[in-house]
């Protein structure tokens, strides 16, 4: 029997939850779910949620319509960056640093780590740049963004969230916070929902942008979610350049004798 082998798209979300995205009210932009999440082991699926998108421009207004209209924008960011890292962006630049402790991207297999995990951004509507200081979402965005959250845990059943920010869990309504460890001035923050009869665990750190230290908040991650941290160790996405380095010297042509 002839099989067609169709390979996947490390640079792609996968749809096959798109039907059901598309019913969550509030939902602005469709997740990125890479293309392996749903193969994953129950209890390793982590989701990435981060906080919110700005828009900027020298047509402010246009910018926010054309970002409010386009529902594969975080799939566009998702991929131009996380994946291919085609622009900076320290906030996303820095999962990786967090999760795995190292200070250069380029050690970290992205392509297989998002084609693993899943990303969305909490807040669901775009936030100014321009105008003055740089808007911040208001608590009904919180209050608004757990409702879409629900939706989405039970939609893809991810086992870990890992939340880029602690202002969401100060308006968590579906339970309870508890702080586990204080990191500089930033307490970080655990919770648990039940969804679906499946147990999904939340990790909130301290947003990644200014301030943020990559390497204290790992060891916390380390100390406070072993489990967590030990699966994601275990796959071996960080590269080994070595190896890297033998398999292209062993695959060098021998020298042509003079």
């Amino acid at each position: 029997m002839n099989e067609v082998l169709t390979a996947m798209n490390p640079n792609e979300s996968t749809t096959q939850y798109d039907e059901s995205f598309r019913k969550v009210q509030n939902l602005t932009w469709l997740p990125w779910v890479g293309q392996r999440f749903s193969e994953r082991p129950p209890r390793q699926r982590l989701l990435v949620v981060g906080e919110s998108y700005y828009y900027t421009g020298d047509t402010p207004e246009h910018t926010r319509e054309a970002w409010l209209n386009n529902r594969q924008a975080a799939r566009e960011v998702a991929s131009q960056n996380l994946v291919n890292h085609e622009w900076k962006n320290k906030t996303l630049d820095t999962i990786s640093k967090l999760l795995f402790k190292t200070n250069k991207i380029d050690e970290i297999d992205c392509p297989r780590l998002w084609g693993d995990s899943a990303y969305y951004n909490f807040v669901q509507r775009p936030m100014d740049w321009n105008h003055g200081d740089p808007e911040r979402p208001a608590p009904n965005d919180y209050v608004a963004g757990w409702g879409v959250f629900e939706d989405v845990v039970r939609i893809i059943q991810p086992s870990q969230c890992l939340f880029i920010g602690v202002e969401a869990a100060k308006h968590f309504n579906l339970g309870s916070v508890v702080c586990t460890q204080q990191v500089g001035r930033t307490w970080a923050r655990a919770a648990k929902l039940e969804v679906a009869g499946t147990t999904t665990k939340l990790i909130f750190v301290q947003h990644l942008g200014k301030f943020f230290s990559w390497s204290k908040w790992h060891d916390c991650l380390q100390a406070q979610h072993p489990g967590f941290m030990n699966w994601l160790g275990a796959e071996s996405y960080a590269i080994n350049r070595n190896a890297e380095s033998l398999a292209g010297m062993i695959a060098l042509p021998a020298p042509t004798p003079p």
